[in-house]
């Protein structure tokens, strides 16, 4: 059996606070063959400057460290926040990782280096962890052969919808001259070609039998990560992806059902486990094939500078769980153990609080969403909440 222990995403400034019992209890669940969770973040880098204009987030290298101290062996870094400082962020960030004693995927100084997998374990028991980004985000973000970013996973969204419409939304396009600025674009290379029926603010508009949006994910990169994959499960590994994305239903607290499609698709292709994190607030959990697909955890560590906004509108990003999992040896998912959890605050001053347990009818009531959606066959795998 391989053990496996994964979080909600840790959007992290400074180093926790780790000497109350609750982070120990939090300390000791993370005790497994690996623990992994996404780095929503980029270590400092001097001479770096931004490149946002707002809500950065920005980790120390004692952040990284105390991370690694409450049990983690890797983060993922494929995300929205990678890239805050732009390529010196993502090199810091891996010196900084690799000086912690972190494993690091979805991020490097170029696309082979951000797309390799790290794998953790030994050679009896391990598991190679893959990350990648859905989007949206600016090319720019995404590493290439001769430049440092994070590794893609880009998701696009076409649409069609009946003719009588599609028509005239042609005529729109037509009248505003778009069509003919987008193929003069097209004619000398500023760009790759012209889509099928008309293109509306970035979007591909076909005419169909109703309004109907379709996503699916570039194929460079699906058959980039399908390729990786295949040669992690040849050298006996098991598979773990990490997916971050902002492609969000309306209701946060809802998987898109093109996205548990997406995920089922790359359980289908190799991968064990699915780690999906993005929206700050818990999503149920899947099975698929006897995997595990845990859309997103919400957080783990949540450092953000907008708590009042969350607070006004009733957002629960401050509650979350951790996730222990038991896989055996062809990758299939024995045992899966829920530890709802306080997510860790940012500190007014001195060290920030850590993620500590929840008790009572708060942590019933987030085991609950956790499971709300798994299917009575898949239930046997669930270890009850403790009293």
């Amino acid at each position: 059996m391989l053990s496996v222990g994964v979080t909600g995403q840790i959007l992290i400034h400074g180093p926790l606070d780790l000497s109350g019992r609750g982070q120990a209890e939090v300390r000791d669940f993370l005790k497994t063959d690996v623990a992994f969770g996404n780095l929503e973040a980029t270590v400092e880098a001097m001479g770096a400057w931004p490149t946002k204009t707002k809500t950065l987030h920005l980790a120390s290298p004692a952040a990284l460290s105390s991370l690694r101290s409450l049990g983690f062996h890797a983060v993922t870094h494929a995300n929205n926040h990678a890239f805050d400082l732009g390529p010196p962020g993502i090199l810091a960030t891996r010196s900084a990782a690799n000086a912690a004693g972190l494993r690091l995927a979805g991020s490097g100084a170029n696309i082979d280096e951000a797309a390799a997998p790290v794998v953790v374990g030994d050679p009896d028991r391990s598991l190679a962890v893959f990350s990648v980004d859905l989007g949206p985000q600016p090319d720019i973000n995404y590493a290439s052969a001769d430049r440092a970013g994070i590794a893609p996973l880009r998701v696009r969204r076409s649409v069609t919808m009946p003719l009588a419409d599609f028509a005239v939304l042609a005529r729109i396009v037509t009248a505003l001259g778009d069509d003919a600025r987008e193929a003069a674009r097209a004619s000398v290379g500023y760009r790759s070609g012209l889509c099928e029926g008309v293109e509306v603010f970035g979007t591909p508009v076909t005419a169909g039998d109703e309004i109907k949006a379709v996503w699916a994910a570039d194929e460079g990169d699906m058959q980039r990560l399908i390729a990786g994959m295949a040669i992690a499960k040849s050298n006996g590994c098991c598979i773990a992806v990490a997916i971050h994305g902002h492609h969000w239903d309306a209701a946060w607290s809802q998987t898109p059902p093109w996205l548990l499609d997406l995920f089922r698709g790359l359980i289908d292709e190799g991968a064990d486990l699915i780690l999906g994190t993005g929206a700050p607030v818990m999503q149920p959990i899947h099975f698929h094939r006897g995997r595990a697909i845990i859309p997103g955890l919400g957080n783990f560590v949540f450092h953000t500078r907008r708590a009042e906004s969350y607070r006004q509108r009733d957002v629960d990003v401050w509650r979350s769980a951790a996730i222990r999992l038991e896989l055996s040896a062809n990758g299939e998912c024995q045992r899966l153990e829920i530890l709802p959890i306080a997510v860790g605050r940012p500190a007014d001053g001195g060290l920030a609080r850590a993620p500590e347990p929840l008790e009572g009818a708060e942590a019933q009531e987030i085991a609950n969403i956790a499971c709300r959606e798994i299917s009575p066959a898949d239930y046997h795998r669930i270890k009850p909440l403790k009293a």
